[in-house]
């Protein structure tokens, strides 16, 4: 389903046989921006609502990895992933699906017209190969959290966010559209991550420093000590004949 007014590009896969409360997951393309996968359509009291995809963090709380920026889109996300839903649930399984078409070029974004918002958040000590996580905004209408700087032989490169399929396979979540903007996306990071790297650097450069000095002059001082009392003592001794 396409709403040409708002440039999204919705399509629903229904569960037939769902084992929760996940009716569907659904996949939308935004302006021509940035795709996001995983979305699910979810039934409750209140009727089907739409979830933007999550991730678990270290607490065990949940995040989602990809969502709009402001309410008027996030409502013409769920809208029509509502009416696709209604729509697919009501064909056949057979007669559901959509015809794999070539990306429409037209409708893609140049990469110069796009506001590009970057959040770098380096590991002070990797533990693996991630060296940072990051978060991007794009034209103030769609963000994306939980990239990854990743370690390789070849140096740091960027990954977007992934979640794994029930064969094991992952699969990225949220990503950019076009090939240009990737590359955009993946030099900001990066340069971002870089710069915070030398500047980290420098600031443990300068406490290590400062510390050498505080230890310096700490010692002096208790080199000093016993020269003064033995000048003191001797002075009192001098006094004494």
């Amino acid at each position: 389903m396409k709403m040409s007014d708002s440039n999204v590009d919705v399509r629903v896969y229904p569960i037939d046989e769902p084992k929760g409360n996940t009716l569907a997951f659904a996949n939308v393309r935004i302006d021509g921006m940035v795709a996001i996968n995983g979305i699910r359509a979810v039934n409750s009291d209140k009727g089907v609502f739409v979830a933007m995809p999550q991730s678990q963090d270290n607490t065990g709380l949940y995040h989602d990895t990809a969502f709009p920026l402001n309410k008027e889109l996030r409502k013409t996300i769920a809208d029509a992933v509502i009416a696709e839903f209604a729509t697919q649930a009501n064909l056949y399984p057979e007669q559901r699906g959509y015809v794999k078409s070539e990306q429409d070029t037209s409708v893609i974004k140049n990469v110069e017209d796009i506001k590009l918002d970057v959040k770098v958040f380096p590991f002070d000590d990797p533990k693996g190969d991630t060296l940072a996580f990051a978060s991007i905004g794009l034209d103030d209408a769609v963000a994306i959290r939980g990239i990854r700087v990743v370690n390789s032989d070849k140096g740091p490169f960027v990954s977007m966010p992934q979640s794994q399929d029930r064969d094991g396979k992952f699969h990225d979540v949220a990503f950019p559209l076009s090939g240009d903007l990737r590359k955009a996306v993946s030099n900001a990071v990066l340069a971002d991550f870089r710069q915070q790297s030398a500047e980290r650097k420098q600031s443990i450069g300068k406490q290590l420093a400062a510390g050498a000095e505080k230890s310096a002059q700490y010692k002096n001082t208790r080199a000093v000590q016993p020269q003064a009392a033995y000048a003191k003592r001797s002075a009192g001794n001098a006094g004494l004949e």
